[in-house]
Formats: C-alpha cells, structure tokens, sequence
C-alpha cells in the first residue's frame, strides 16, 4: 500500500480514490494555461458519458485529480476523480465527464469544465464540437424525461429461458393518463444482446397506446450473442436495451428500457451460460 506524506501527515491512498504518483512534481496551472474540448465518442457513451480532450499550454506540469461538468442544462455534480498527468507544453489527456441530469427547464448558457488541481479547483471553458453539442444532448434528454412522463414503458413479467442463450417475453406500453398517443417503433438490442421481435404487419409501429388502446404488449426474443470477457468488460449498459419512439421529429427518439428484477437475473443466468 503506497504512502504520501503531506505537511507531516500520513495519507493512506489505499483509502481514497485519487492519489498521486511518487514523486509528483506538478502545479497550479496559470491563467488560460488549460484548454477544453467537449465532443462524442461511442466507448465514453456506453456509460453515459461524453469526451473531454484536455491540454496544457502551460510551462509547468499539472495533475488532475478530478473534473466536473458545470452547466446550467445539468443538475451540479460532485467531483468524478480522475488521476492523470498533464504535461507542460501541450500535453493532452481524453477523459470521461458525465452530463448529470437535464434541468429542462434551463436557458442555454456558457459550460465550463471544473478542474480539481493542486491547491483546489480551476474552471476551464469547453469548446463543443459540434457546436451545439450539450444543447442537443439536454433536448434529447428532456424528450425522454416528456415520454416517460407519458408512458410507462418497461419489460413485462414472466420472461422465459427459451435456450441456452435466449430468453422469451413481452415488452410493455401503457398511458400514464388518458389522452396519450404514441407509438414505438422499433426495438434494439445491445452489443452483448440481440433482440428480435414479432413482425408488424403492414408497418405498424411494434407498441402503440391511445384512449381506445390503453395497453399494449409485444413479445420478443433476446440472445446473447456476445459475451466474450472484453465486451463484458467495455459494455457498461449490458442489460439496457432501446426503445425507438415516434415523437414527430426526423428521427426517433432513443429510450431506455432497462431489464430489473427476476428479467436481469435470468439475463445474468445467460450470460454465464455463454461465458
């Protein structure tokens, strides 16, 4: 267990999640000396995260021991500890940041990424590629915080093992309140499962609900069709699948639907299965 001696204390870094390497001789970066840049990237998105590319333009090298993404789209965050060095000159480091929750009913402002380094913290502004980055982020978010309001949408009870890799059920639809009309219409697996359901005949949607059609149910197959130890290891969302809504726009909106209960533990049973 590595120790840090700090003005004649004993810190235990076995004991916290941030500490520095032996013999860290990093600063307090100045002025403009830290650069930011926010942007998409499918492995950080499994967990729910964005990318954050971080440069130091400074003469001095600068730690970081954690960050955190301020905004006015966001519920404030704690600190999410992070441990690399920025080295001096130009030296960039990729990081994860998670966005938080939407504050939906926010005006759009300025981000800047917080910064924990030597001596506290420093606040960074980010530039966003593209441009619009976080506000179409919050949008989506919002739109999905409007269906779920809406909807309940979920997986049913009484899924089946099928085969030694498959299992068997029912996705389910039904209004909040009267008045609701929406329709699904698609469903996804992920890249630990597929998932495959009964054809709609004529193109209709997979799950629609409205006044005379309160409740809907559709049946599904789900198989694991990766389940290697490095995909198990990078996929963060194994038991999340993804609804396709029709909220009029020119895309569907991507929701959630994540497996609980009795349904993950029979996932889990699979999973081991193909192991």
């Amino acid at each position: 267990m590595r120790r840090a001696t700090v003005g004649g204390l004993v810190l235990l870094c076995a004991l916290v999640t941030v500490c520095p390497a032996d013999g860290d001789r990093s600063a307090a970066p100045g002025d403009g000396d830290l650069r930011a840049l926010l942007q998409p990237s499918r492995p950080f998105e499994t967990r729910g995260a964005l990318r954050v590319d971080v440069s130091n333009l400074g003469d001095e090298d600068v730690r970081i021991t954690s960050l955190r993404l301020d905004s006015p789209l966001y519920e404030p965050q704690g600190p999410q500890p992070r441990d690399p060095l920025l080295e001096a000159g130009g030296g960039t480091v990729v990081m994860p940041v998670l966005l938080g929750e939407p504050v939906c009913d926010a005006e759009a402002g300025p981000a800047r990424l917080v910064l924990g380094v030597a001596g506290g913290e420093v606040a960074v502004p980010l530039e966003e590629r593209p441009a619009d980055l976080l506000a179409d982020r919050h949008a989506a978010a919002c739109a999905v915080v409007e269906v779920r309001s809406q909807v309940d949408l979920r997986m049913g009870d009484g899924w089946e093992r099928t085969a030694d890799r498959t299992v068997t059920g029912e996705f389910e639809l039904a209004q909040r309140a009267p008045g609701v009309e929406l329709e699904v219409v698609g469903l996804d697996g992920n890249v630990i499962f597929s998932l495959a359901t009964e054809d709609a005949a004529d193109g209709s949607p997979v799950l629609a609900v409205d006044d005379d059609h309160p409740t809907d149910a559709v049946r599904a197959s789900i198989t694991a069709s990766r389940c290697d130890p490095h995909a198990l290891i990078e996929y963060k969302r194994t038991f999340t699948f993804v609804a396709l809504v029709d909220t009029g726009g020119e895309t569907p909106l991507r929701v959630d639907v994540t497996a609980e209960g009795e349904t993950r533990r029979l996932l889990e049973d699979v999973l081991q299965a193909c192991l």
